[in-house]
């Protein structure tokens, strides 16, 4: 007799089933290798093994008909579901008395439960009170008792707050998280010259990421080879990218200044037009609503954080001035019927990002 819909439907829903226990199996075993890990000092990401394990499914879903990308994409998401839950394994003998300076805030609160998480003993340093962490109301005492010092304040307060935990001579290591270096590079590299274990920590996303699995963190040297070591170590299981701190704002003009002006214009564009942003929407092509998409998500974010970024970074006018160019150039090549310009633009970013 032939299967009805709904028979079938039912047999796809114990597929279903299977897959998922055969998931959870797979992370069981993950956990098995994590706690071996944990035990051993072995860090939790093998890129080399990561790239055999997606080979390997890119390779047999060859034999069941299913697409490279697919293979690659479950692969992947398994890799970062077992990691995810080798990185929530305390590691004892790693464990460290970790101060989080500005732990009340955003980011600081997110430093706190990523490191807790991991098993290290939080306190906090700010004003007021916190349910989740001890809060440590002595700077001096709590720069005397940790073994790591982590500063999460604002970006215009980070130089003041790390000269004031740099001048009691901390024998811990201590680095920020600000997004702009600009403000901090003397303070940073007369520390690392006087002996002092400091570096200085980017993560690339905001306070709502769930995961560190596969997020990028920059981790900026200042003179102390050291110091950068030990906070890469602290963040295992991201994308670490090392990198000189003089580095790092000529990036962020880019990689920050840039793309979160393009998103605060347009959003600035729509508002001026005086078109409804639903009427809009209701027309959007596919690109329309991801630009959309990504300039609501800028424009909800915290606008004292995002001044900042455009305002400290140096080469954020460079940034923009070759932005206001590229803006004026298309305008150009349409008003005038330009066609070769705008062929020319559209050919030469197609190369840029890799054809």
């Amino acid at each position: 007799m032939r299967e009805s819909i709904e028979d079938i439907r039912k047999r796809i829903e114990k597929i279903d089933y299977e897959i998922l226990r055969m998931m959870a199996n797979r992370t069981a075993a993950a956990v098995e290798m994590g706690q071996m890990k944990a035990a051993d000092g072995i860090p939790l990401r093998a890129p080399a093994v990561e790239e055999k394990v997606v080979a390997r499914y890119v390779e047999r879903a060859k034999e069941f008909g299913m697409s490279a990308e697919s293979a690659s994409e479950i692969a992947t998401l398994l890799i970062h579901e077992s990691i995810e839950q080798q990185g929530r394994i305390p590691r004892p003998a790693l464990s460290k008395r970790i101060l989080v300076v500005g732990g009340n805030g955003k980011m600081g609160d997110w430093m706190c439960r990523f490191f807790a998480a991991r098993g290290h003993k939080i306190r906090i340093y700010d004003s007021g009170d916190n349910d989740k962490f001890p809060v440590e109301r002595d700077l001096d005492k709590g720069v005397k008792d940790a073994e790591v010092i982590v500063v999460a304040v604002p970006i215009s307060t980070t130089e003041e707050v790390l000269k004031s935990i740099l001048a009691l001579q901390p024998k811990a290591l201590v680095f920020d998280i600000a997004s702009i270096k600009a403000p901090l590079l003397g303070t940073l590299r007369n520390a690392a010259a006087d002996g002092l274990e400091v570096c200085s920590v980017h993560p690339m996303f905001g306070p709502e990421t769930a995961s560190i699995i596969d997020r990028n963190v920059v981790v900026c040297d200042c003179g102390s080879p050291s110091a950068s070591n030990r906070a890469r170590e602290l963040m295992d299981g991201a994308n670490l990218i090392p990198i000189e701190v003089e580095e790092h704002d000529p990036l962020m003009a880019y990689v920050l200044g840039m793309s979160h002006a393009v998103n605060i214009a347009f959003a600035e564009a729509l508002n001026q037009s005086g078109k409804s942003y639903g009427d809009l929407n209701r027309a959007a092509s596919t690109t329309f609503r991801r630009q959309a998409e990504t300039a609501r998500g800028v424009a909800s974010e915290n606008a004292q954080l995002y001044y900042e970024i455009q305002h400290l970074n140096p080469f954020n006018n460079e940034a923009l001035t070759y932005l206001q160019k590229a803006v004026d150039d298309l305008k150009d090549a349409a008003a005038k019927g330009d066609r070769e310009a705008f062929d020319r633009m559209m050919r030469e970013g197609k190369e840029y990002f890799g054809g």
